[in-house]
């Protein structure tokens, strides 16, 4: 999980620091600063490689050859795009009572379902650890449907 925290606040901080830059005679726009800047191609050149990856990926909620209980199982990991989409989907996990879940990545798990790696999670409510889920970030999409005993928040 290091790396994607990296990789997301160094394009964050590349973000806020195009954004303050004082404005030149000849105005760029904000896509062609970002394209300029050498970190942010590294970054986009990432992302575009990890969303080839998912050509192969549903879009649908969830895996369609997927068993066991979704979200819980290796076999039925929640499937999401690129592990940017990692993030984005953890971030908008709630409880069902409404309270914003904090995660540790515990690592990469084969499953029968695909040839690539199931991120998994460990899920924490107030430091208490409350859940594993099981996450495949190689898909065509974010999926909308919480895990049961979870809810997303849009």
């Amino acid at each position: 999980m290091g790396t994607y925290i990296i990789v997301t606040l160094i394009a964050t901080v590349i973000i806020v620091i195009l954004s303050i830059i004082p404005a030149k005679k000849k105005s760029k726009t904000l896509s062609d600063e970002l394209n300029s800047n050498p970190e942010f191609k590294k970054l986009r050149e990432l992302y575009d490689i990890m969303h080839n990856m998912n050509e192969d990926g549903t879009d649908q909620d969830m895996i369609p050859n997927g068993y066991g209980q979704f979200g819980y199982d290796v076999t039925n990991p929640i499937p999401v795009n690129t592990i940017f989409g990692n993030t984005a989907y953890l971030g908008r996990l709630r409880t069902l009572e409404g309270v914003k879940v904090t995660y540790v990545r515990i690592g990469s798990f084969t499953s029968p379902l695909s040839n690539y790696p199931i991120d998994g999670y460990e899920i924490f409510d107030g430091g208490q650890k409350i859940a594993v889920l099981y996450i495949d970030p190689y898909n065509k999409k974010n999926s909308q449907k919480a895990p049961e005993k979870f809810k997303l928040i849009h």
